[in-house]
């Protein structure tokens, strides 16, 4: 059970720097989350739960230490125990969507959020954690200086002779009149923050002793002045408060579609930590707004930002693809390719009954979010069917994913495909494509079969088959065992231009 549960760490650990380092949509971090997933599963399949003890700098599972890193900047625990977690717990039956969102919360830069709450606000189903009620104080030790005892008064007036400056005369500022109104109106509104910050946390002090309607109404106030001024964290915070109190429904009143329709030039404008506070607001809504949010990220322009809304979409419709269903049937291609998305994120079983109206949709953007959004079924066999898509760049779609996962059963329909006379003559990006897909999902043929492309004798269409010679060497080096390098070193002894050619490229790129 302990190596299992290194592995998960191992596996946590690389996943989380990949969501830092690439995005929550990169496909390089989703070659790292799937694995982690699967481990983490295999184990609550076999133990019910995973429970990890949060110290400063350690996690230990079963009072072993499993887990330590003493930089503050990228201890995972350290970011956990800074905000008062010490126990985090995954239990059988954990969602892919579920784990996705616990790593998306805790990847945060160290300095951006409150995890404690972020997690607290994602609501789960099979992840508990433990938080202490006060805040400990992290101990720091400052280090030992020697002390100066400096005169102040003698150095300010030092300072003035040297610079030559007579203080008897009023210094005014070099700025024009447009400058000052801009200046004024800076310092007003910075002003006005800070009484709106301490009003905040001083109507929710007041509101921790006794609950008052007055105090709630200038909170929910208050709420809707954050919105409008973009403060998404102090809304956030209001409303997480004031759900304690249902009655009032706070945030039904901003569940409506002119208030969602007025955030669509947000998720393109805010700077990075504004934009995962909004997304983090949004999570408070309810299964009513999804139309309205359809609408509201048709318009976004910023892919990365377009996939964490997507995300959160789909969370908010909770395993429900009810309010998303309408819109495959929807004329606009954005919504509905962005509803394709949400559809395949959610990864549920009905997904193929779902998409096979749209599978021979007239637009190939729309066939190959259907491709993306199939990948997620594990049924390579029905996105193998798009290979007859008469589009090369949906085609070119479905190879590049089938070639992110193994499945041996395509394996002879490939070869089946590479060996055809019509292979030749499709473009070199797209026998690229084939090639690479070969090598992921080949058996203990690949390497006879890569061969025989390479020393293939051709008398008909020489020029055409040389970018197969080329490929077949390329795909021999990505195989990379002993067997192939003799092939290769074999071919550089060929007197055939093209296969000594072929060869000697492949080994360079080894």
């Amino acid at each position: 059970m302990e190596e299992l549960v290194a592995e998960i760490i191992i596996s946590l650990t690389k996943t989380i720097k990949a969501f830092q380092m690439y995005g929550i949509s990169h496909p390089i971090t989703k070659n790292f989350f799937i694995p982690f997933y699967q481990k983490i599963e295999e184990f609550l399949k076999n133990y019910k739960e995973l429970s990890f003890r949060i110290e400063r700098f350690t996690m230990l599972h079963s009072n072993l230490v499993v887990y330590e890193d003493k930089e503050r900047d990228t201890s995972i625990a350290f970011k956990l125990f800074r905000d008062g977690i010490r126990n985090i717990t995954f239990y059988e039956g954990l969602e892919t969507d579920e784990l996705f969102l616990f790593l998306e919360t805790i990847s945060q830069p160290l300095k951006e959020q409150d995890i404690a709450l972020s997690l607290w606000e994602c609501d789960f189903s099979h992840i508990s954690f433990y938080v202490v009620e006060e805040e400990e104080s992290l101990t720091y030790q400052i280090p030992e200086t020697r002390i100066e005892n400096i005169d102040y008064d003698t150095k300010i007036t030092e300072m003035i002779q040297l610079e030559k400056l007579d203080m008897t005369k009023s210094i005014m500022p070099d700025l024009n009149p447009d400058e000052l109104i801009i200046l004024k109106s800076e310092i007003s509104s910075d002003q006005k923050k800070e009484m709106q910050l301490l009003a905040i946390n001083t109507l929710i002090n007041f509101l921790n002793i006794e609950k008052s309607e007055e105090i709630i109404n200038s909170l929910i106030e208050l709420s809707e002045q954050c919105i409008n001024n973009n403060d998404f964290y102090n809304a956030r915070r209001i409303i997480h408060k004031l759900n304690a109190y249902p009655e009032f429904k706070i945030i039904e009143r901003f569940e409506n579609e002119v208030t969602i329709l007025s955030f669509k030039n947000l998720p393109d404008t805010l700077n990075e930590k504004s934009f995962n506070e909004f997304i983090a607001f949004i999570g408070f809504f309810s299964k009513k707004t999804v139309p309205y949010l359809m609408t509201m990220i048709s318009t976004v322009k910023r892919k990365e930002r377009l996939e964490s809304l997507r995300y959160r979409i789909a969370y908010i419709c909770q395993d429900d693809p009810t309010p998303i269903l309408p819109f495959l049937e929807d004329k606009n291609t954005t919504r509905l390719i962005n509803a394709i998305a949400i559809l395949g994120i959610m990864r549920l079983k009905e997904t193929i009954t779902y998409l096979r109206p749209l599978f021979y949709h007239a637009e190939p953007p729309v066939r190959m979010e259907v491709v993306t959004a199939l990948a997620e079924t594990n049924e390579p066999m029905v996105i193998f069917e798009f290979l007859n898509d008469t589009d090369p760049n949906v085609r070119i779609k479905v190879l590049q994913t089938l070639a992110q996962n193994r499945y041996p059963k395509i394996y002879p329909e490939l070869l089946r495909r590479i060996k055809s006379r019509e292979f030749p003559c499709l473009n070199f990006i797209e026998q690229k494509e084939f090639f690479n897909c070969l090598v992921v999902n080949g058996d203990h043929t690949i390497t006879k079969n890569l061969e025989r492309f390479l020393f293939k004798w051709v008398l008909f269409g020489k020029a055409n088959y040389r970018a197969i010679r080329k490929l077949a060497a390329l795909a021999l080096a990505q195989v990379g065992s002993e067997e192939t390098l003799k092939i290769l070193q074999k071919g550089i002894k060929k007197k055939n231009k093209e296969i000594k050619s072929a060869c000697e490229t492949a080994l360079k790129q080894k």
